[in-house]
């Protein structure tokens, strides 16, 4: 049988039809009563009609095959791994844009330096002092010795260089040697790292005069002598003044304002205002040493 004349629609046509024509009889010699019977029955039963028409002509959608399913469902994870790369994208663009907006703060508040921006690649699991690698090397204009920060303040020096990538010695290495002075008092110093204090991620400052007004809270920066660091790149701040064990000389525990065991980015500093002075005059000693002599 044909879906149409089968269908719900179809009958509900009918049985309309026949009711208008029962209508149609009963009031044919009646105006007045046609006329009622037309607006309040006829009226809303030809719209009945009517849709019953629209519904019994319409054509029945057939179910989707389960090849046609399995590629929607093909095309909606596409979509799906699509827009998932997209955030990761936008995730890895956002944290970019944070921390080169930090680096140009660096060079915002220090006009003379020269930055490069890097990313900690990699990390010797067998260095004791949270040495990291970063990803710019000689070919960016890395060169040995370049001093090392964040906004929040120095992370150490470059101690190799290779051609994409350098290694950092960290201020909380014993190996690090930075003039240093109190902010407060002017006392001067060394900081540098002591392995009984390396895990706790601190540094100590020594070569502090023995009278010295040091005391808990105090702002430590670089000193700027010997032309390896730029001058007021903060440290850290005094956590206590202490006496060595052994020398009995004091010393003051520096916690860094940058925690170098879980930075992930850094600046380079490859130039700034007074750079190599100490060699530039050791240099000129030499020479003139040599000019004497001959």
């Amino acid at each position: 049988m044909n879906k149409v004349t089968s269908g719900k629609g179809f009958k509900v046509l009918i049985t309309t039809v026949c009711i208008l024509l029962v209508v149609v009889l009963i009031t044919a010699g009646n105006p007045t009563v046609g006329g009622i019977v037309n607006g309040f029955i006829i009226a809303p039963l030809q719209r009945v009609a009517t849709d019953a028409a629209n519904t019994a002509g319409e054509k029945v959608t057939p179910p989707k095959s389960s090849e046609e399913l399995e590629k929607e469902n093909s095309e909606l994870a596409e979509e799906n791994r699509r827009l998932n790369e997209m955030l990761v994208e936008y995730y890895d663009l956002k944290k970019e844009n944070e921390e080169l907006y930090k680096f140009y703060n660096i060079k915002k508040n220090n006009e003379d330096f020269s930055v490069i921006p890097s990313t900690v690649i990699s990390r010797d699991p067998n260095e004791n002092f949270y040495g990291f690698t970063l990803d710019k090397g000689s070919t960016d204009g890395v060169k040995l010795n370049d001093p090392v920060m964040t906004d929040n303040g120095l992370v150490g020096y470059v101690c190799e260089v290779n051609l994409k990538s350098c290694k950092v010695t960290s201020v909380i290495s014993p190996a690090s040697q930075v003039g240093a002075v109190d902010k407060r008092t002017g006392n001067e110093g060394i900081v540098t790292g002591k392995s009984e204090y390396c895990d706790d991620g601190v540094a100590v400052m020594i070569n502090i005069p023995t009278q010295n007004t040091i005391k808990s809270g105090d702002i430590i920066v670089t000193s700027g002598y010997g032309g390896l660091y730029p001058r007021n790149i903060r440290i850290g701040t005094v956590s206590k003044v202490d006496y060595d064990e052994y020398t009995g000389m004091p010393v003051a525990i520096i916690k860094p304002f940058e925690d170098v065991r879980s930075i992930t980015g850094a600046a380079i500093i490859t130039n700034f205002s007074g750079k190599g002075e100490l060699d530039a005059v050791q240099e000129e000693s030499s020479k003139a040493s040599e000019k004497k002599k001959s």
